[in-house]
């Protein structure tokens, strides 16, 4: 990865070549309900939904997918 792109356009960037964009899975719309349900408010942003489609897609491995998580929201939470 580029020191001079943020993780967001990395991200974005690294989808766009390969072709890769995110489709929700029958267990995405399950978890979604599932958490409505339990009252919690847990809404992902392209960008997450990105990085996990990144990892099914085997772009990345999962400890991959767990550090450009980790450093996009900190980034996020940043701006």
């Amino acid at each position: 990865m580029s020191d001079h792109l943020s993780i967001r356009e990395y991200v974005i960037e690294l989808a766009t070549e390969l072709g890769i964009r995110y489709h929700p899975t029958p267990d995405d719309t399950l978890a979604e309900i599932a958490t409505r349900l339990a009252g919690d408010d847990v809404v992902t942003d392209e960008i997450e939904d990105l990085i996990v489609t990144l990892k099914r897609a085997g772009v990345i491995s999962g400890n991959e997918m767990g550090t450009l998580l980790s450093r996009y929201l900190s980034e996020k939470t940043q701006i």
